[in-house]
């Protein structure tokens, strides 16, 4: 959620500088997204667990903080925002998506760029970018351990996205 590498980030199709929001799909599929605090105590619930009865645990463990449709998440940052910004969804085919990859300029450590082959990473990033936006692939909501970590989130509170687009004035991204 409020990582930078998380879901708001030109990778991701998330373009802050034009408030708009590039997803795959029809913006009607659920992404989970989830607070750094939230896996904290999550690692830290999977660690007692497995100290105290390893048995219990699955050979995965997978959270879901807070699962909502891109179409929700731009309504209720939006909101949050109060005017100051409005971000705009554009839902693109998979064509299109490719092409937005295919011209995605990454930061790279100007010390190693060379290192790095801008090509394999746009066909690559192409590809999880249309994977994650309408196929489902990011909807934790139906498969998760939230109960295991957080029974009836007797242990904390999930973080919403209402509450992060609040700490954030509806526009996230801003990592400097």
């Amino acid at each position: 959620m409020e990582h930078p590498q998380g879901g708001f980030m030109p990778p991701h199709g998330f373009m802050r500088d034009e408030q708009i929001w590039y997803m795959p799909g029809t913006g009607e599929v659920p992404l989970t997204f989830t607070s750094k605090r939230d896996i904290s105590l999550s690692v830290i619930e999977v660690i007692k667990i497995a100290m105290e009865d390893p048995s219990r645990l699955p050979k995965y463990v997978r959270i879901a903080g807070t699962n909502n449709t891109p179409k929700e998440i731009t309504e209720i940052l939006n909101r949050a925002a109060k005017g100051k910004t409005k971000i705009e969804l554009k839902l693109l085919s998979d064509w299109e998506a490719d092409e937005l990859m295919k011209n995605l300029k990454w930061d790279m450590p100007p010390e190693r760029a060379s290192e790095y082959d801008f090509d394999y990473m746009n066909e690559v990033g192409a590809r999880v970018f249309r994977m994650s936006g309408g196929t489902g692939n990011l909807d934790f909501s139906k498969q998760n351990d939230n109960e295991l970590v957080n029974p009836g989130q007797s242990r904390w509170k999930w973080k919403t996205m209402e509450e992060y687009a609040e700490e954030v004035d509806g526009m996230p991204g801003d990592w400097h």
